[in-house]
């Protein structure tokens, strides 16, 4: 049986962390995967936070942060107290009739977003509920350093099953 407590503290780097660190980017913040999802009848914001919340708590690596020391950078996966697990901007954009504006409103905040990270005190998850006259649109961006794509579907269907049950 696997141990299912939570997962803190400092992590040995996996090889690809070890990659990525060597290049030396000059934004190495900026290096996310994400995925704009739709619903037509919209997110309840109350149950969308309660299954991210879950979700947090239940897949250690999206809680971790990078540390730079004097030895390079280091993981750490941070409790489930300590600072923010993750982000969520809503934008109400109902009001807006200009399909052209919204997109580019949108476009906008979503740059915003996935610019925003920051890999030494994350979060590393940021949302953003963009509500629009045609139903609402969730981006979801998460840093690569801590997701991949086969990483994506259990993490999607885990906040699916979330919601619903929520």
């Amino acid at each position: 049986t696997a141990d299912q407590r939570t997962v803190t503290g400092t992590l040995p780097l996996t090889p690809i962390q070890q990659w990525f660190f060597a290049q030396e980017s000059a934004e190495p913040h900026y290096f996310n995967q994400s995925v704009m999802l739709h619903r037509a009848e919209g997110f309840q914001v109350a149950a969308l936070q309660q299954a991210v919340a879950k979700v947090m708590e239940h897949h250690d690596a999206l809680r971790i942060v990078f540390r730079h020391t004097e030895h390079g950078y280091v993981a750490y996966n941070r409790g489930l107290k300590e600072g923010e697990l993750y982000s969520l901007d809503i934008v109400d954009l109902t009001d807006m009739s200009e399909q052209a504006s919204v997109a580019t409103v949108i476009e906008d905040r979503a740059n915003a977003i996935q610019g925003s990270m920051d890999i030494e005190n994350g979060p590393l998850m940021r949302l953003g509920l963009f509500r629009c006259a045609d139903g609402d649109h969730l981006l979801m961006a998460i840093h690569h350093l801590v997701i991949d794509g086969i990483s994506w579907r259990i993490v999607l269907e885990d906040i699916a099953e979330g919601y619903e049950q929520a």
